[in-house]
C-alpha cells in the first residue's frame, strides 16, 4: 500500500513539474524577448561610444604588428642549398595623438615599418638584409571656418630608421582641410614644397599636397585604418642620376604613397594584424638603380614600378 501511495505521489509531482515548464513556442518567445533587450542595449552602447570619439580634448592609440618566422633545411637534398638556415621578422607600428576643440583641431600621427632577414648557407657568415624600413611623421593643424570646413597647414616626413634622411623628404603644405564625417580627413592644400634629401642627389620643388586619411571598424572586431598622401609638382627638377645632368619633368617629381592597416582583435587588444603599403617615386627608383653594383640590375625594368611593402603577424591595439 506504502508503494503504491509512493508512485501516485511521485507521478503527481512529475506532473505538476512538467506542466510548470514552458513550451517551446513559449522558450522562442522569451530568447527573442532577451535578444531584443541585448540589441536596445548594444545601441546605447554604440550612441554613447560615438559622444566619446566625438568629445572635444585629447585622443591617443595605435597598433602594433609582430611577424616572425623560422626556416631551417638539413640535408634536404631537393633544394639548392640543403643545408640552410633563414629567420625574419617584421615590425609594424602605428599610433596617432588627436586633439579635437570647437575652433581648432590638431592631428599627430606616426608609422614605424621594419622587417629583416638573417640566412645562413652552410658554413658561410650569417647575412642580415633589411627588406623594409619606413619612418613616417605627420602633423596636421587646423582653424574650423564650419563644421566640415576648415583652414590647415601640415608637416610630414619620410625617412627610414637605418639611413636616417638619406633618402628623407620634408613637405610643408597649406590650404584647405575637408571633415565630411567623423571618420574621414581630406587635406587639400594647394601651396606646398617638398624637400628630398640628400640635396646633392635630389632635387626640390613646389607643389600641392594631397591626401586622406579614414578610420572605422568595417566589421565587428576588425578594424581599417588608410592614409593616402600625393604630391603633384609645379616644377621640373634636375636628375643628378644621369650623365651629363638632366631633367625630370613635373610629372617625374610628383610621388604619392596609400598605406593600409587592418587588425582583427580576437582577446584583450590582441589578434592578428596586416599592413600594407604602396608608393610611386622614380627619384628613388633612379637612386637604386644608379647605386647597384656593376653587373647587377633590377629586377623591374618598368621606367617608375610601383613600389610595395607588406607586413602580417601578432598584433596589438592600445
Amino acid at each position: 500500500m506504502k508503494k503504491l501511495l509512493l508512485f501516485f505521489f511521485a507521478a503527481f509531482a512529475t506532473l505538476a513539474i512538467n506542466a510548470q515548464e514552458m513550451s517551446l513556442e513559449e522558450l522562442k518567445a522569451a530568447k527573442a524577448e532577451k535578444e531584443a533587450a541585448v540589441a536596445a542595449l548594444n545601441g546605447e552602447i554604440a550612441g554613447l561610444q560615438g559622444k566619446i570619439d566625438t568629445y572635444p580634448g585629447w585622443k591617443f592609440g595605435g597598433l602594433g604588428v609582430l611577424g616572425f618566422n623560422m626556416f631551417g633545411n638539413n640535408s634536404w637534398y631537393s633544394i639548392p642549398q640543403p643545408y640552410s638556415r633563414q629567420n625574419s621578422i617584421g615590425l609594424g607600428f602605428t599610433a596617432f595623438a588627436n586633439h579635437d576643440a570647437e575652433k581648432t583641431f590638431w592631428r599627430n600621427s606616426l608609422i614605424l615599418n621594419m622587417s629583416e632577414t638573417n640566412s645562413k648557407e652552410n658554413a658561410d657568415a650569417a647575412n642580415v638584409e633589411t627588406i623594409s624600413d619606413k619612418l613616417s611623421i605627420a602633423s596636421l593643424a587646423g582653424y574650423k571656418l564650419t563644421d566640415k570646413i576648415a583652414l590647415s597647414a601640415e608637416a610630414s616626413y619620410v625617412s627610414s630608421l637605418l639611413n636616417f634622411n638619406d633618402p628623407g623628404q620634408l613637405t610643408i603644405s597649406a590650404g584647405v582641410t575637408w571633415l565630411p564625417i567623423t571618420d574621414l580627413v581630406v587635406v587639400i592644400h594647394p601651396i606646398g614644397y617638398q624637400i628630398n634629401f640628400p640635396s646633392a642627389d635630389f632635387s626640390s620643388v613646389p607643389g600641392a599636397k594631397i591626401g586622406a586619411t579614414y578610420t572605422k571598424e568595417i566589421l565587428a572586431g576588425v578594424k581599417w585604418n588608410s592614409t593616402l598622401s600625393a604630391f603633384l609638382s609645379y616644377g621640373e627638377g634636375d636628375n643628378n642620376f644621369v650623365s651629363p645632368v638632366g631633367k625630370y619633368s613635373a610629372g617625374d617629381m610628383s610621388n604619392w604613397t596609400w598605406e593600409n592597416g587592418f587588425a582583427f582583435t580576437a582577446w584583450k587588444g590582441i589578434g592578428v594584424g596586416f599592413n600594407i603599403g604602396l608608393a610611386g617615386n622614380k627619384q628613388l627608383v633612379d637612386k637604386y638603380r644608379f647605386e647597384l653594383p656593376a653587373g647587377q640590375v633590377d629586377q623591374s625594368t618598368e621606367e617608375n614600378p610601383l613600389q610595395s611593402y607588406y607586413n602580417l603577424g601578432l598584433s596589438y591595439e592600445f
